[in-house]
């Protein structure tokens, strides 16, 4: 396996949730979904696991602002859970029938627009920026 995730794709996790649902396990040994899709959580379901990640995450950074541990110490740690986020995230907007990398794009870009950055998401790699046009 080839050790550059620089490109990881949206569609890439969202394949591999949807291929792990069925078979995840609980800490017992048991599968955790009776519904292949994970259906049988509710969106709240989802919603909970995922601030639970981000309660995670933001008790390391708590530790950090009081000095109990430096970033450099928590940084395996918070990677884990930025992970955790972004996989329950992807899970949740598909059970919300959300195509995740096209509402980013269109976010970003609604924002770069509104505060005047000439920073945009173009194309279908996500990788290509243009210009904002000059008025005037």
């Amino acid at each position: 396996m080839s050790n550059d995730f620089s490109n990881l794709k949206f569609s890439t996790l969202r394949y591999a949730n949807l291929l792990r649902l069925p078979k995840f396990k609980n800490s017992k040994g048991e599968l955790a979904h009776k519904e292949s899709d994970g259906s049988d959580w509710s969106l709240g379901d989802w919603m909970t696991a995922l601030t639970g990640e981000v309660g995670e995450a933001a008790n390391i950074l708590k530790k950090i602002k009081r000095g109990d541990v430096s970033l450099e110490e928590s940084q395996e740690n918070l990677a884990r859970e930025f992970a955790d986020i972004q996989i329950y995230l992807d899970i949740l907007a598909y059970r919300c029938g959300i195509n995740l990398s096209k509402a980013v794009v269109e976010k970003f870009n609604e924002v770069s627009d509104r505060v005047g950055a000439d920073v945009f998401i173009i194309g279908e790699n996500l990788t290509c920026f243009r210009e904002v046009k000059q008025n005037g």
